[in-house]
């Protein structure tokens, strides 16, 4: 089993092309369709778990088969639709982005 996986190079940025993997810390960039005035920070965390392609997340639409990720949070989270707190959560690898360096 990988315990990481590369994403295909992309003509936007940098963070298209990060290398996710165990240990890896990430922002998870919500979906705000539903929600687009919340003021719910986009949520910084740890990635725990291998990827996988069940093609099921929780926070974000997934279409297709595309890599899931187990991250822990770094302090609890709260939904967009005020569920949680969330210590943990399965997240779409296009959700996620490298954390900025403190």
């Amino acid at each position: 089993m990988a315990l990481w996986k590369r994403r295909e190079p992309a003509p936007d940025g940098p963070a298209s092309r990060a290398v996710f993997g165990v240990g890896m810390q990430v922002l998870v960039r919500l979906d705000r369709s539903r929600y687009p005035e919340s003021m719910v920070e986009d949520p910084i965390g740890v990635i725990v778990g291998a990827g996988d392609t069940d093609g099921a997340a929780l926070y974000v639409p997934v279409s297709g088969r595309e890599a899931i990720w187990t991250v822990q949070f770094d302090e609890p989270f709260y939904g967009l639709d005020g569920s949680g707190p969330h210590e943990s959560a399965r997240v779409a690898q296009t959700s996620l982005e490298p954390a900025p360096e403190a």
